[in-house]
């Protein structure tokens, strides 16, 4: 019996380990946001088409799909909308607060958001993990 525990508890930190892409960042860090110059094109903020109401209808759409996010409110601010939303980690239930800010850019929205852990000082990379899940999401949408 304390083998098949033993193989549990093995399995289950190297499914969580083999995540991690940057050791540094990821054990220091529980932040995560889109910024232009990211190396990692998928932490950079797309443009995508439809107005910011529009964007936002979509992505609550797609939210509601998912079972470990949840919409939590929604705002209108200066030519905009900020959306504000949750993803809850699978293991140990951890709650990660995602904020999307939509903007006009001419005939498109950019799309600006931040993910934050509520708890701890690492997040092993679950942030932007959450962002890369959001922006693929957008992507693939068009």
């Amino acid at each position: 019996m304390i083998y098949i525990s033993l193989t549990i508890t093995v399995f289950i930190l190297l499914s969580v380990f083999s995540r991690i892409d940057n050791w540094k960042r990821d054990l220091t860090t529980n932040q995560a946001r889109l910024v232009a110059d990211a190396p990692d094109e998928q932490l950079r903020p797309p443009m995508v088409t439809g107005t910011p109401a529009e964007v936002a209808d979509r992505i609550t759409a797609w939210v509601q799909q998912q079972g470990r996010w949840q919409f939590v409110s929604q705002a209108d601010i200066s030519e905009g909308v900020e959306l504000k939303l949750t993803r809850t980690t699978p293991i140990m239930r951890f709650t990660d607060d995602i904020v999307v800010v939509l903007r006009t850019e001419g005939d498109l929205t950019r799309v600006q958001a931040q993910s934050q852990s509520r708890v701890g000082k690492g997040d092993l990379g679950q942030n932007p993990r959450n962002l890369k899940e959001l922006v693929g999401y957008l992507k693939q949408a068009g």
